[in-house]
């Protein structure tokens, strides 16, 4: 796909992917996917190894099952049924982490309160999309639009400071932020549903 290019919806890119020829679809597929599970995994606990082996035999699940899978959103669709086998192949390593700490007999324990399961996807989820739709506005919107935008927002630089950097008003970086703002949504609402 290129950086101009309308990003795929979900419903669209799922219906492509159940073509195993269709290179393109698997390689935006698994730019999506496969760093959302990996910092999934990571922060469920897991070491990078672990992680690593989740991703791979999620990625290897998803090549097999998703030929049949039916996109339904009324379902709860890809989004739900993704979480359930990525926590199903945690639970797995965590379950066998678990034995090997009891026979070694270490046991610690976290300090903290730890963010629930569906707290830690949703996030991920959330923060995996905003990534792919910032990285595809970038290209086609106005470099000065979006920098005023990634400086304002992303960065968080005081409107002085972005108006200094970019020689542009402060009207101009608010309207960015609204442009921009209202672009992303529309993208995340038409492509997940948010």
């Amino acid at each position: 796909m290129t950086k101009h290019a309308h990003p795929e919806t979900r419903a669209s890119l799922l219906q492509r992917v159940r073509d195993p020829g269709d290179d393109e679809a698997w390689r935006e597929f698994f730019n999506i996917y496969r760093p959302l599970i990996y910092r999934y995994g990571r922060l469920r606990g897991l070491s990078r190894a672990d992680a690593d082996e989740v991703v791979q035999k999620c990625m290897t699940k998803l090549v097999d099952k998703m030929q049949q899978f039916e996109y339904s959103s009324t379902k709860g669709g890809f989004k739900f049924w993704l979480r359930r086998v990525t926590n199903n192949l945690i639970t797995d390593v965590q379950r066998k982490r678990k034995t090997q700490l009891a026979k070694s007999g270490d046991f610690r324990r976290p300090q903290e309160r730890e963010p629930s399961v569906d707290e830690i996807w949703e996030r991920e989820w959330e923060r995996k999309h905003l990534q792919h739709f910032l990285h595809e506005l970038e290209g086609r919107i106005a470099p000065t639009t979006y920098k005023a935008f990634e400086y304002y927002v992303l960065s968080d630089w005081p409107v002085e400071r972005v108006m200094s950097e970019l020689g542009v008003t402060a009207d101009q970086v608010y309207a960015a932020k609204s442009r921009v703002t209202r672009k992303l949504r529309d993208m995340m609402k038409e492509a997940i549903g948010m």
